[in-house]
């Protein structure tokens, strides 16, 4: 029985340069032009192995040669997978496949992540070694008892405990496909009894709590990784390490990602 999310994590410092040829064939025009827009290598050779891997998994997903995937951009910038009728017949067993799937990508520093589901689905990986004032940042944008409680916590921790409400905030952003504009002082999180989470949200974005599910995880102690559903009851979760055509490893369930960091 498959899971209800699929997650997928690529480390870039793991792929070897002769593997890029073989991705770049898979990009439309549209991600070459966008990968070239980029002005750092490291941050083009990243989004190339992003692209790949989204690709490689749906094409073997929906059984269909990854470079001849089409995606539209939403109004906020989400990616939407698009059949193209011409190159799929109707009666494809992928065309049923694809009308209720979801994915989205999230990336940071050499991490890259896919999350694929069958209904609304975000991620987000952050950097906790980043040297933002934090304290400043939740004082501006958190919501209700955010702020409350995170400094609730120890002063060492809290530092650390801020990538929690931040990374589940991107997630549910980006599982809205609304992105920034939805507003992240409009609904905030509590995280005191991890894993349990939960979520209050302002009446303005006409949504439920009980709509939703979330997972929060270290998969790196330098690192926080957050997936948010649009479902009602706790889902589950697999997790795969993976290589664009080189190799994909089971790593468990999602909180393996916790327990067993060397794996990374």
């Amino acid at each position: 029985m498959l899971a209800d999310i699929t997650l997928t994590i690529t480390r870039c410092d793991k792929v070897s340069d002769n593997l890029l040829e073989r991705y770049a064939v898979l990009l439309s025009d549209d991600e070459r032009q966008r990968n070239q827009r980029y002005r750092f290598a490291t941050d083009r050779r990243r989004d190339l192995i992003a692209r790949a891997l989204l690709r490689t998994q749906l094409g073997e997903l929906l059984q269909l040669a990854p470079e001849s995937l089409v995606f539209e951009r939403g109004e906020h910038g989400k990616p939407a997978l698009v059949l193209d009728k011409h190159s799929v017949p109707s009666d494809h067993s992928a065309v049923k496949s694809a009308k209720h799937l979801q994915f989205n990508l999230s990336h940071s520093d050499d991490w890259v992540v896919l999350a694929i589901a069958d209904n609304r689905v975000g991620v987000d990986i952050e950097s906790t070694a980043r040297k933002n004032d934090v304290m400043a940042i939740a004082d501006r944008y958190f919501f209700g008892s955010e702020i409350e409680e995170l400094t609730s916590f120890h002063a060492a921790e809290q530092r650390q405990r801020f990538f929690d409400y931040w990374t589940l905030k991107e997630a549910y952003m980006k599982a809205r496909g609304e992105g920034i504009s939805l507003g992240l002082s409009k609904f905030g999180f509590s995280v005191a009894n991890k894993p349990d989470i939960t979520i209050e949200m302002d009446d303005c974005l006409n949504d439920s709590p009980s709509d939703w599910q979330f997972f929060c995880v270290t998969p790196h102690p330098d690192y926080r990784l957050a997936v948010a559903l649009n479902a009602s009851s706790k889902p589950s979760i697999d997790c795969y390490a993976c290589i664009p055509f080189e190799s994909i490893v089971s790593l468990g369930d999602v909180l393996s990602l916790e327990k067993d960091k060397k794996l990374f």
